[in-house]
């Protein structure tokens, strides 16, 4: 796992934590009241919300057209309910995110909808987070304007199965406030360089320990404690807590890798996904992404459109392998009618 720099309230110990916590946060997931996600295709910041609880309880998060759903969309929500599919959480306003026509188009299929949305995307994902994810002793926080925060908040939301909250760089929001006390969380992943230390301060005061993962951030800087102590990472705590990290997740990828696969039926892929699929599922699941032309007679550009579409619905894992990518089938497909 890559996290771009890392300032520990607790040095080695709370990097050990990010580690060893994803087993048990796995463990603890409850059971969920939805069956599949939808986030408007054009929006980043509600995918990154509704990402890590998707892939803690293995529900499809479906990206869609925000004012019409277009004949392969529909297609897409038909096969998941006859798949048994049934109960759709759409995340985001009707004014900023998928409107009501798209809405009503999915009841028509069978669906029963409930929406989730605010005033702003700090409201979205506060009230995503107390009302779906419920309990959680960690967050990841970051500010929803900085995109360059959203791949590093996902890795460490997703390794740790937990809720990301949003912010602005100075201080924690009303609803993100009341999101942290209501998860009972006692440990928040803050992400960006940008975050200031009044945000910090606000953690203090809610006695919640932090963590600060951010690109521009060297491990070694110093944070200036609140009644005159300094906390720095030294070099042989850094070290000692990055090995007993490393071992952590050896041990963690070793028990995900003994897990069931998830099942997905074939039906639900358009024709040119199933073909690019079944091309990687020959060659024995794994290929690189420059022989799929050739197999499937595809431009690469088309071929490329797929697969970014195949490894946003996670059916897909992609690996930079020079100047290509080692692209992995993450899901098992069935011929289920």
């Amino acid at each position: 796992m890559i996290l771009y720099g890392i300032i520990m309230k607790r040095s080695a110990i709370a990097l050990v934590m990010l580690f060893l916590c994803v087993s048990c946060a796995s463990a603890g997931a409850s059971p969920t009241e939805h069956d599949l996600i939808i986030v408007r295709d054009d929006i980043p910041i509600e995918y990154v919300i509704g990402l890590p609880f998707a892939s803690a309880h293995d529900i499809p998060l479906l990206q869609v057209s925000g004012d019409a759903l277009d004949a392969n969309e529909q297609k897409q929500l038909a096969g998941y309910y006859q798949n048994g599919a049934r109960r759709v959480l759409i995340l985001g306003g009707v004014d900023t995110a998928i409107s009501d026509a798209v809405e009503e188009t999915i009841r028509e299929i069978g669906y029963e909808v409930e929406r989730k949305s605010g005033l702003a995307r700090e409201n979205t994902a506060a009230l995503f987070a107390i009302e779906t994810w419920k309990k959680s002793p960690h967050a990841v926080v970051l500010n929803g304007s900085v995109e360059e925060s959203y791949l590093v908040g996902l890795q460490a939301a997703m390794q740790l199965s937990c809720p990301i909250l949003l912010t602005n760089d100075t201080t924690l929001t009303y609803d993100t406030s009341r999101a942290l006390e209501s998860l009972g969380c006692e440990t928040v992943y803050v992400i960006g360089s940008t975050i200031e230390q009044g945000v910090f301060d606000e953690l203090d005061a809610m006695g919640i320990e932090y963590v600060h993962i951010g690109e521009d951030i060297d491990p070694h800087e110093v944070i200036e404690r609140p009644g005159g102590g300094l906390d720095i990472l030294s070099p042989a705590s850094f070290i000692f807590g990055t090995l007993i990290g490393i071992v952590a997740m050896y041990a963690l990828l070793r028990y995900r890798s003994t897990r069931q696969t998830p099942e997905v039926p074939l039906f639900v892929l358009t024709e040119d996904e199933r073909t690019v699929v079944n091309a990687i599922v020959r060659t024995g699941g794994e290929l690189r992404q420059d022989e799929l032309p050739e197999l499937t007679n595809y431009s690469r550009p088309k071929v490329s459109r797929i697969v970014n579409d195949l490894e946003g619905k996670q059916i897909l894992m992609r690996e930079k392998k020079g100047k290509t990518y080692k692209v992995s089938i993450a899901k098992k497909f069935i011929n289920r009618k």
